[in-house]
């Protein structure tokens, strides 16, 4: 037999990219070839794709080099289906949120299980694009559940590259340079707008005092009309930049006969969009691994990040840069004569850059392992792996800014912080693999245990009273004046196993366990059991089978149970008091939490069904999947009673349902000696559900304007329901047929749901679309000779954006002059006359009573945002290898990330959403962010990227 190195289209479920695979071929009589698939991760082990009976996707490295991005999660956006992938924003760094399958958890994490080199993360951030050999991700619980109680929200699975037994040295060096812009500019008032609109809001006021709707004012002050400056302010002018990016990378790999090793060092350097937004990385790896034996072989896996950033000031709420200087007034000057931020009413934008920050992360980690195989068919294996987190944070506001006054003295602020964050993880397994009856039987059992322990350590000093602005350590502040330090740690410890038969290649059975036992819950719930089962049929393979363009055809499904325990307090299930202080200033310790002792995680419940189909030569490849997964037993902190002494009980009470379909179609359109072109597309949709939350209301609200109610799904928003401006007179009246209220036109009118002439919170309703249902992804690529062309797109259907920012900058000048009044988008100029009376933008007004009115929050604000954008676009030339030399091959590339974006919403960016910077997802807490998504409060929108790149492999 031949062993053949062939690319193949990784089709149907695999569509996302292309896969080189050994396959052995045999010829027969007919002269056709039998391929082998090619062999996919799985859970504690590898399988053939034939053999696999769950729902997974696979991205292969060669994607990421032709395809290059700046982190492992944007080569997921828009490429596999059930995997929603949303980059929230274009501060400088990682700043993209992932779901699989919906979002099943109210206040545990909602993200993915991470497992890179067998080994758990938090977060793909160690890891650069380049060192990826393969990725696969779990979708349903029949592939996860050997995860047991972190894999709810899905499984994604990492091996890095390695190199190869008497193989011979090479070296790859990748580089690229990129700038980058914001992806579409706002429109706001110039300073002649901005007057002109308060000049009408005051002219309204004085025309509905005059016809006795309104009173005079109290003081005349606010009818005095606004002066002209003489001054226009683009104060974006003073916030956004072109940003740059530059991304180089090197690796090694070489082996002998009996070892193999694999290096590589990288480093990302990224200046955001706005000013002095700064963002570092350096990574480097070292994978080997050694014979001793035929037998016997050990190896370690090993990384160390460095990452450095100088954070945009406040970029975790609404008082950033970029967001005041959408709401700065463009008749006031951004510097006085001193040379100096002016100081107004309001927060001038270059306040912000007045702050010193600097966040540094450094992360070391190692796995180390051993391999036996006393007969051919066991394999015993144990690993142990640690890694350890440690950050440094330094904050000051010198004594001369804004920030850093004391009652309008210079003062001086210093924060700064250290963490230290450390696991490790013990894990033995042993693999029995063994084929019964002339190899038509095959079966493959799989044993394991595994202990993990996470410890968190945090301190942290605060003084203030500088001397100097040049002296910004807390070794120079007068008064140290706060500080803290605590310990955290839990611990997870786990046995599983693995049972799959397989006979004939036609039918395939799966069986699998874990029992997991969580240091986080108190006796009697500290232990969990995760089984599940899938069954595969290759339809294809059957004698009766006689399709001659289908090449594969097979059906399968599977069930099985998955937990979450991610984002649990450390103590959320534990009777725990905390030392402090009591009421005479004495130290002493208080119960910290009421104690629930039923307190155990999350079980998700999971359903899927689907079909695998091959055809015409396997150019043609398409997977449909349908899915049914139920969490039962979410967390939520329930009100108790006051006399308890608490406000919240954490308490398991609601259910989650996330039910759907996913199709995924990869084909080879043409496929000639010179010419090829490729095409592929997934589309997702995800019903979400909210079954119960355990409350007497059946509901509760998030803050801003959203709900978590029964019977809706996550992402909901919950306001009253804007009608649209009144062209004519319009009164509200109570039951009796009071009138209760008189709207002028060119006013907004609301819905009066219950009809009590009185619009208020009781006239509030439901709004889906927070989280859309349908998403998905299409690309498409060309080949001619050395010359490639690859287009990729991702789009989002069903979504709605609550546009927030509206509220202030479409309230038409409603605080008046000479008080502050934000500036206003360029849509305010299509403001209600009766000259222009269809319209959805009220008139101005400077009377609190109308301007208050007209702009509540309320379904104005809420814009459909469904949007398609064309992620990337990547034009290659690979030079021929004759002309290289001792090159063995060298591909250049022009890429430009994000240049189109198809959509209605009216925002800057319709992918951008509130999302705390600040809050880093651990063990001990959850981003809960996708529960309440769907606000645009002004966060700074992504970026377009063009860039210029080389590959090179000596």
């Amino acid at each position: 037999m031949n062993v053949k190195l062939r690319v193949l289209s990784v089709g149907a479920l695999f569509f996302i990219g292309q896969a080189v695979s050994a396959q052995k071929v045999k010829k027969d009589t007919t002269a056709k070839e039998t391929q082998i698939d090619e062999v996919v991760m799985v859970g504690y082990g590898k399988q053939k794709k034939t053999d696999v009976t769950g729902a997974i996707a696979t991205v292969k490295s060669e994607v990421l080099q032709e395809q290059p991005v700046s982190s492992v999660e944007l080569a997921l956006q828009g490429k596999a289906p059930g995997v929603q992938v949303a980059n929230t924003g274009g501060r400088a760094g990682n700043n993209t949120k992932i779901s699989i399958r919906g979002n099943g958890s109210l206040s545990a994490s909602n993200n993915p299980l991470y497992i890179i080199d067998g080994i758990p993360q938090e977060s793909l951030g160690n890891l650069a694009p380049e060192d990826i050999n393969s990725m696969e991700i779990l979708k349903d619980a029949a592939s996860a559940a050997i995860y047991g109680s972190r894999a709810s929200n899905g499984v994604v699975l990492v091996e890095t590259k390695a190199g190869r037994y008497n193989g011979k040295p090479s070296v790859s060096f990748s580089s690229s340079y990129g700038i980058q812009e914001i992806i579409k500019r706002p429109r706001l008032l110039n300073a002649q707008q901005y007057k002109q609109v308060h000049d009408v809001a005051r002219q309204n006021y004085l025309s509905d005092i005059a016809a006795g709707i309104l009173p005079k004012p109290a003081s005349q002050l606010e009818l005095t009309p606004m002066k002209d400056t003489g001054i226009d302010t683009d104060w974006m002018n003073y916030v956004l930049r072109t940003g740059a990016i530059t991304n180089n990378q090197i690796s090694f790999t070489a082996g002998g006969a009996s070892s193999k090793m694999y290096f590589s060092a990288s480093h990302i350097s990224q200046d955001g969009i706005i000013i002095g937004d700064n963002y570092e990385i350096s990574r480097a790896r070292l994978n080997v691994e050694q014979k001793f034996a035929d037998n016997f072989k050990i190896g370690i896996n090993t990384y160390f990040t460095y990452t450095k950033a100088n954070p945009i000031a406040d970029d975790n709420n609404t008082y950033q840069p970029y967001s005041n200087a959408m709401a700065a007034p463009p008749n006031l000057a951004a510097y006085g004569a001193n040379g100096k931020p002016n100081r107004f009413n309001f927060n001038n934008p270059l306040f912000a850059f007045e702050r010193q920050v600097s966040d540094k992360w450094q992360n070391i980690g190692a796995n180390f392992f051993a391999i036996y195989n006393p007969i051919k068919e066991i394999t015993l294996k144990t690993s142990i792996s640690g890694n350890i987190a440690s950050n440094r944070y330094n904050r000051f506001d010198a004594p001369n800014t804004r920030r850093g006054e004391n009652a309008g003295v210079p003062w001086g602020y210093g924060y700064y912080s250290t963490a230290n964050n450390r696991d490790y993880l013990i894990e033995n397994t042993a693999s029995y693999d063994k084929g019964f009856v002339d190899n038509r039987l095959k079966l493959s059992v799989l044993v394991g245990q595994s202990f993990q322990r996470w410890e968190y350590e945090d301190s942290r000093v605060e003084g203030e009273n500088f001397p100097s602005n040049n002296l910004p350590w807390l070794v120079s502040a007068a008064t140290i004046n706060k500080g803290r330090s605590y310990m955290i740690a839990m611990s997870l410890a786990s046995f599983f196993g693995r049972a799959q038969l397989t006979w004939d290649n036609k039918y395939n059975l799966m069986l699998s366990t874990r029992y997991d036992g969580s240091s986080k819950f108190a006796k009697g719930n500290k232990w969990g059991n995760f089984p599940a089962a899938s069954v595969g049929w290759t339809v294809s393979n059957e004698e009766f089978f006689k399709v001659p363009f289908i090449n594969e055809f097979k059906l399968r499904a599977s069930y099985g149970l998955t937990g979450n325990q991610t984002g649990i307090p450390y103590s959320g299930g534990l009777s725990l008091i905390a030392a402090g202080q009591n009421h005479n200033q004495e130290p002493g310790t208080a119960v910290t939490e009421l104690y629930n002792p039923d307190l155990k995680w999350e079980k998700g419940k999971s359903f899927d069904a689907g079909l695998d189909l091959s055809m015409f030569n396997r150019r043609v490849n398409l997977t449909v999947d349908f899915y049914n997964k139920t969490t039962n037993d979410l967390l939520y902190r329930l009100p108790v009673p006051q006399e308890t002494g608490y406000n919240s009980k954490l308490s398991n009470v609601g259910t989650i349902n996330n039910k759907g379909i996913e199709i995924s179609l990869d084909t080879k359109i043409i496929k000639g000696e010179r010419f090829k072109w490729d095409f592929a597309a997934n589309f997702s949709y995800n019903k979400n559900v909210v079954e119960k939350i355990g409350t007497k209301a059946g509901y509760f609200t998030t803050g801003f304007g959203s709900i978590v109610k029964e019977g809706e799904p996550l992402g909901s928003f919950y306001m009253i329901e804007a009608l649209g401006v009144a062209k004519e007179r319009y009164e509200y009246r109570d039951q009796s047929g009071k009138i209760t209220k008189v709207v002028q036109p060119g006013d907004m009118i609301y819905n009066d749901l219950n009809g009590d002439g009185v619009i208020d919170s009781n006239d509030r309703k439901v709004f889906n679309g927070g989280i859309a249902p349908i998403y998905g992804g299409i690309s498409t690529r060309f080949s001619f000779d050395k010359l490639d062309l690859s287009i990729n797109a991702q789009y989002s259907i069903g979504k709605k954006v609550y546009a927030m920012y509206k509220e202030g900058q479409l309230s038409g000048a409603d605080t008046g002059y000479p008080s502050y009044s934000e500036n206003m988008i360029a849509e305010q100029m299509n403001y209600w006359t009766p000259n222009n009376p269809n319209t959805n933008v009220p008139r101005p007004h400077l009377a609190g009573a109308i301007s208050s009115w007209n702009n509540q929050r309320s379904s104005r604000f809420l814009e459909n945002a469904d949007y398609l954008r064309i992620t990337d676009i990547t034009i290659g030339y690979n030079f021929d290898k004759t002309q290289l030399g001792f090159i063995k091959s060298m591909r250049v590339y022009a890429q430009v990330r994000n240049p189109f974006t198809f959509t209605k919403y009216s925002g800057v960016d319709p992918e951008t959403y509130y999302v705390d910077q600040t809050a880093a997802s651990s063990q001990n807490t959850a981003d809960t962010t996708k529960v309440t998504s769907g606000f645009d409060l002004n966060g700074i929108p992504n970026v377009k990227v063009y860039s210029l790149g080389l590959n090179v492999n000596f």
